[in-house]
């Protein structure tokens, strides 16, 4: 039988989220057994689960605007981070970076978050994360140069650096990739790339006119 762990594995999402399905939506297809409080579904019925998840309300919505948060990091990556010109490992290079030996020099990995996050903001997204207390910039720092363990990203996960201490994007990576993993990993720490939200004008009201 087909378990709560198993459906969640069908659509890379943990097991709370299927459960949580199941209470949200009425038509979720209904288990076949209940076996102390743990249900199953007859594995024939998987397509039948797989066309009920393409069809979840909202399904679309969220797919598309995914698909799009993705590209404009793929094209921040080539357009603004890397070099469009060059070859995909050439190193990389915005205004005010600074290389040494060609390593990058002190402080240039934190300075590259920085870029990335305002070339992001001018593009109208924002790096939000669960948890207000976070350090945006060290975190996209850790997503881009640190090596990342199995448990803290999921298995079958790249955990390599994205980029290495000369600038240079994972051999073999492109762009596509590099935003795929930055994505994940910014999930993995609670975090999301996002459309910006508008900050309301506030109209200052009008002063009286006073007769001369």
């Amino acid at each position: 039988m087909l378990s709560v762990a198993d459906i969640a594995a069908m659509f890379d999402v943990e097991a709370k989220t299927v459960s949580m399905w199941r209470l949200r939506y009425p038509e979720f297809p209904e288990p076949d057994v209940l076996v102390g409080g743990m249900a199953g579904w007859d594995p024939d019925r998987a397509e039948e689960i797989r066309v009920w998840e393409s069809r979840r309300p909202g399904q679309g919505r969220r797919a598309l605007l995914a698909e799009h948060v993705e590209e404009v990091l793929r094209r921040t990556f080539v357009f603004r981070f890397m070099r469009p010109d060059d070859f995909a490992w050439a190193p990389i290079d915005f205004p005010g970076i600074a290389y040494e030996d060609g390593r990058l020099a002190d402080g240039m990995q934190a300075k590259a978050a920085e870029h990335l996050i305002g070339a992001l903001r001018e593009q109208g997204y924002e790096i939000v994360f669960q948890d207000p207390a976070t350090d945006v910039t060290q975190a996209v720092q850790r997503v881009l140069w640190d090596r990342w363990t199995p448990a803290e990203v999921g298995e079958r996960e790249f955990i390599g650096q994205l980029f290495d201490e000369y600038g240079r994007i994972y051999r073999g990576c492109t762009a596509f990739d590099a935003a795929s993993y930055t994505l994940r990993r910014l999930a993995a720490l609670g975090g999301e790339l996002r459309p910006l939200r508008e900050t309301p004008t506030v109209r200052k009201p009008k002063q009286p006119q006073h007769p001369r």
